[in-house]
């Protein structure tokens, strides 16, 4: 029960700290997640809004250039000043008012016409955002009036740059396979997206939805759903531009680690649980047989303690307390079923003579051979005792009348008769034996034992070596 116990804390502690890891570990890489949502997207505002300006700075040179110069060809002048930006990434063309190409960087544009921005951002200062197809490629344009303060209009200036060049900054190292880097205009078009090796363009991204969701949208990435990806998304306004950039991290890839962490973890726990079963069950089966070691010492002390306490240390055979225990059983017994008993009182005739003259352990030595005598004599139902110095116990269980006794006596006094050797020499010992029977010479243990003896020293006085019944009559 113990070892039950201790193994069920240990597998809650084990288990209990997998789960404490599993979700310290995916919390940690959530915060990380976030983190690096907004290191990206401070990078990408960085780089965006400097192209931006790079493009506005140039709109505004060349319309400057424009409205105070007669030069024909105003492009070609900036150019030979270095004061456009480079030919291979950015078309710098000059529209009028009827949306022809009048000059242009790309020579293949001149004379072609163009879509002009919408209506109400004619006669404003108004920098319009609007895509083509050119080469068979999708650009952006940025277009701005040659003379915002004319009404009905007076032309514009564009600069057509690669859509990709917004999103050529995306790293799958930092933002996955399904990451988002994307730029996105005020009324909620994608002008450009990449995700991993894809780019996308003309989707709507209701922005406007995703912040009235998320009071810190601005601030910090929240989750969102789009195109079947869940993501860490920030969405970042860019100032004096009418553009905004969304930056998003999947959350299956950025959890990836997490989910592989989690399945280290569990699977250490179910190791540790593994290995900490198998050794309790050791330390159990350890235990167990360390109970039943501890067991058996006991159950040896007892038997030796019962042993002790009923038992003659000399002979091996039943003292005094434990005859007196089953004789008060025999008499229980064979009183409540009708039956009798007898017991038999021995003496060893000659004993003290052979034990002063040949000392205590010849004396010890012949009551251990008389013990095995009398032993062999009787019946297996039958018990001797020795009650102290020469004087033997025997009770004859299932005896009734004279006649059944004598020939075990009969028997006794033979085997007894037989030579003893002792110190190298022969000895004949005898012994005389008193019988009484129960009930009629007794109904308790005490006045048999007596009786007993006293049919003992009759026959002793009758000249040894002979059996003697007790008899209430004085003989």
């Amino acid at each position: 029960m113990l070892f039950s116990l201790v193994a069920l804390m240990m597998l809650l502690v084990i288990w209990g700290s997998a789960y404490f890891l599993v979700n310290k570990e995916r919390m940690a890489i959530e915060r990380q997640t976030e983190l690096s949502v907004g290191e990206i997207t401070d990078t990408y505002e960085a780089r965006v809004v400097r192209a931006l300006r790079e493009i506005d700075t140039a709109l505004k040179l060349v319309r400057f250039t424009v409205n105070s110069t007669d030069h024909a060809s105003v492009l070609n002048v900036l150019n030979e000043q270095r004061l456009l930006p480079p030919a291979l990434l950015f078309t710098i063309s000059i529209v009028d008012e009827q949306g022809m190409v009048i000059d242009t960087t790309d020579s293949g544009l001149l004379g072609q016409y163009l879509t002009p921005p919408s209506q109400s951002t004619l006669g404003d200062d108004y920098l319009a955002v609007g895509e083509i197809e050119a080469y068979q490629e999708k650009q952006l344009t940025f277009t701005r009036p040659l003379m915002p303060d004319q009404e009905g209009g007076s032309g514009w200036v564009v600069i057509a740059i690669d859509a990709n060049y917004f999103v050529s900054s995306y790293e799958v190292r930092s933002l996955g396979q399904q990451g988002m880097l994307a730029l996105v205009d005020s009324e909620g078009i994608v002008r450009v997206r990449r995700s991993g090796d894809t780019i996308h363009s003309g989707e709507l991204m209701d922005i406007a939805v995703w912040k009235s969701s998320t009071p810190d949208a601005v601030t910090a990435p929240f989750l969102t759903h789009w195109q079947g990806v869940e993501s860490y998304t920030l969405v970042r306004k860019l100032y004096d531009f009418p553009l905004s950039i969304v930056v998003g991290l999947s959350a299956q890839e950025q959890l990836d680690a997490a989910q592989q962490l989690a399945r280290n973890y569990w699977q250490r726990a179910g190791w540790t649980s593994g290995l900490l079963l198998i050794i309790l069950a050791i330390l159990g089966r350890l235990s167990w047989q360390l109970q039943r070691a501890r067991q058996r010492v006991m159950d040896e002390r007892v038997i030796h303690a019962q042993q002790l306490a009923f038992h003659d240390t000399l002979t091996d055979l039943p003292n005094r307390a434990f005859l007196s225990h089953l004789v008060s059983q025999e008499v229980v017994l064979c009183g409540r079923h009708g039956e009798s008993f007898a017991l038999l009182f021995l003496d060893l005739d000659r004993f003290k003579l052979i034990n002063d003259s040949l000392g205590h352990a010849v004396g010890d030595y012949l009551l251990q051979e008389a013990a095995k005598r009398l032993t062999g004599a009787i019946r297996e139902s039958d018990v001797v005792a020795r009650l102290g110095g020469d004087e033997f116990i025997i009770l004859l269980r299932k005896v009734s009348r004279t006649d059944q006794i004598e020939p075990i006596a009969d028997e006794l006094l033979s085997s007894m008769r037989q030579p003893f050797v002792l110190a190298g020499q022969d000895y004949n010992i005898s012994v005389s034996i008193g019988v009484a029977l129960f009930p009629g010479d007794g109904l308790d243990e005490q006045s048999l034992m007596k009786n007993a003896d006293m049919a003992m020293y009759q026959a002793k006085q009758a000249g040894k070596n002979k059996v003697h019944f007790y008899s209430i009559a004085p003989n």
